[in-house]
């Protein structure tokens, strides 16, 4: 059953070493992709793919790979943190780098609006995701400019549909230990509209 609200494709670069683990008992590999924008900046992917897609890739191989945003939560030193990574469904050739996202999905919380110092406009959602079994990710996502204020006036349940870049992000935070650095994984909307039929089917 395909589920058409959550359709990802990415190209790039093998970036980590791949990390062999068994689920339910079949085999996958973990690892990094880095797909340059174009603007030289380049985005590190986190991919699960079954062993089954794809063999004895190492760093440094160019990959195409299509499949759906996945996220849970796991506990980290004694807090729960959401994690996201690309589920990959399908192998390509590939060709260039390229970075496509396409979601439907609900605002399960309100929309977050602020200003950046430099005066850009951004809004925060979060998007839950339906999939198959009654199962939801939930898609942290990011708008920019005159967007973001249009949609921060949405509600909590409100239907849209979205495309736009799996995108990386390094910040830094302050610990107990000092400044740590950390990395977010959020969808950079550049097109957003109500949706109004159901689309998983």
């Amino acid at each position: 059953m395909k589920n058409y609200s959550n359709n990802v494709t990415i190209a790039g670069e093998v970036r980590t070493n791949p990390e062999t683990y068994n689920c339910c008992g079949e085999n996958f590999y973990s690892f990094s992709v880095a797909v340059k924008r174009d603007s030289g900046v380049e985005d590190i992917i986190p991919v699960n793919v079954s062993q089954v897609l794809i063999k004895n890739v190492k760093v440094g191989d160019k990959v195409c790979l299509v499949g759906q945003i996945r996220t849970y939560n796991k506990s980290q030193d004694g807090k729960s943190r959401l994690i996201i990574i690309l589920f990959v469904q399908s192998v390509k050739e590939y060709i260039k780098d390229l970075n496509e996202v396409e979601l439907t999905g609900y605002f399960c919380k309100n929309p977050v609006y602020r200003t950046t110092p430099l005066g850009r406009d951004i809004c925060d959602i979060i998007l839950a995701v339906n999939r198959e079994r009654r199962k939801s990710d939930y898609v942290p996502c990011i708008v920019w400019g005159r967007t973001a204020s249009l949609i921060s006036n949405l509600n909590v349940g409100a239907k849209v549909n979205v495309q736009g870049r799996f995108q990386s992000r390094v910040y830094e935070k302050k610990t107990d230990d000092g400044n740590k650095k950390f990395t977010a994984y959020e969808v950079s909307i550049n097109r957003i509209q109500e949706a109004l039929e159901e689309v998983v089917v």
